[in-house]
């Protein structure tokens, strides 16, 4: 590790102690709600890994930094003294949540895995930072239509601000990153969106700060070089199985109402008693 990545990790590390205190402070002067604390540090955390790929070459010091990182973690929260001066911006919510632990693991695989390229770790990782912290903000003051996933309670309200800041960021990250048409560029825009906002659906007590990036990277590695016109069969299907998911769930009674009709009609012979 050169001298410069080893002044780059400490720069890092004093940034985000840095901004945790900051929060500290700001939540206990201005009473602030421990989700909009939260999804602050998540926010900090996420502009700051934005730049490691212009930073370091490697992963190995940013699988340093990630290490370092989740050790400060753990310490605020085992350490009473710091768990009492630091913990509420970490642990303020009243769920059980380790999402601070998974958002720091996968920004290291995600730099390992999309080796170091800025376009597979920055638009999953923007998506990250801003589509999950409108959901949970979105869902908190105005979510009214919930429904039970991952373990929890989501709302309508706050997968759809998922969505559409997902969708920008994608379309921002890919038009600044990605060498791609415009019709291009808005399909698979669209369909990172649509697919990360059924991950964060899914996922609960945290993990989705783990999945939606790694599933983002993933979905960029194989879909990026795809034709436009496969692209839109993708969106299609998916939105197809989306809605057709959306009306089984709202009309249960009625597709098991009709599916067991559909098998009574196709075997008129098991319906009644035969006779001899």
């Amino acid at each position: 590790m050169t001298p410069t990545s080893a002044l780059s990790i400490l720069l890092m590390l004093v940034l985000a102690a840095a901004w945790m205190i900051g929060l500290a402070g700001l939540r206990k002067r201005l009473l602030l709600n421990p989700e909009w604390s939260r999804k602050l540090l998540h926010t900090g955390g996420g502009l700051m890994a934005l730049g490691l790929p212009w930073l370091f070459q490697s992963a190995g010091p940013v699988l340093i930094l990630c290490a370092a990182s989740l050790l400060g973690l753990l310490a605020v929260k085992r350490i009473p003294m710091l768990r009492h001066r630091l913990g509420g911006v970490v642990d303020g919510v009243d769920r059980e949540s380790h999402g601070d632990l998974y958002f720091v693991s996968a920004t290291g695989l995600l730099f390992l895995i999309a080796g170091g390229d800025a376009l597979l770790f920055s638009v999953p990782m923007a998506i990250l930072t801003f589509a999950d912290s409108a959901a949970a903000l979105v869902g908190q003051r105005c979510g009214r239509h919930r429904f039970q996933a991952g373990g929890g309670a989501k709302t309508v309200e706050g997968s759809a601000a998922f969505f559409i800041t997902a969708f920008f960021s994608a379309q921002v990250g890919l038009q600044v990153l990605a060498d791609r048409g415009p019709a291009a560029t808005l399909l698979l825009a669209l369909w990172l969106a649509l697919l990360l906002t059924l991950v964060e659906a899914a996922a609960g007590r945290g993990t989705d700060n783990f999945f939606i990036p790694i599933t983002g990277c993933l979905l960029l590695r194989v879909d990026l070089g795809c034709p436009a016109s496969l692209l839109m069969l993708h969106l299609i299907n998916a939105v197809s199985a989306c809605a057709l998911a959306v009306l089984i769930r709202r009309h249960p009674f009625r597709y098991r109402m009709e599916h067991h009709r559909g098998g009574s009609c196709a075997s008129p012979a098991t319906s009644r008693p035969q006779r001899i």
